[in-house]
């Protein structure tokens, strides 16, 4: 009966993390990025980022954050397709600590979506690309 149970738990927390990592482990997994999609971890120029014409979809995430690693393909696929209607972005939540909890980020992945430096919206959680693109087109 106890091993069952502890199925169930395990179960459960397997699934969770699948869909959202919290934001206080560190890990030192390393994931890297296409050429389409720039990783930002110097913050000097986010805000001169955020503010110009081109909507910005910003992801945040962590390297040791599997559900993150799993956003990067689809990341990648959204700034292919979408070429230069979107600017797509990574920020790094545990080298950026500050922008991080500026912007309330409770858990990771999330996307926030700026336009003309204001979000204009925010989702936790492994998404699809034609989601995302639903998403960048409506706001747009």
């Amino acid at each position: 009966m106890k091993i069952n149970k502890l199925a169930t738990v395990l179960v459960i927390l397997a699934l969770s993390t699948i869909y959202s990592c919290g934001s206080g482990a560190k890990g030192t997994n390393n994931a890297t990025a296409g050429s389409e999609i720039k990783i930002i971890n110097d913050m000097g120029n986010f805000n001169e980022i955020i503010n110009g014409n081109t909507p910005v979809l910003v992801d945040f995430y962590a390297d040791w954050c599997a559900p993150c690693r799993m956003m990067a393909p689809i990341m990648q696929q959204v700034s292919k397709e979408m070429g230069e209607k979107v600017r797509v972005i990574k920020i790094d939540v545990d080298k950026n600590e500050e922008v991080a909890r500026k912007y309330q980020i409770q858990s990771i992945p999330t996307m926030i979506l700026f336009k003309n430096g204001k979000a204009v919206w925010q989702g936790v959680g492994v998404m699809q690309a034609d989601q995302i693109k639903a998403i960048i087109q409506k706001n747009s």
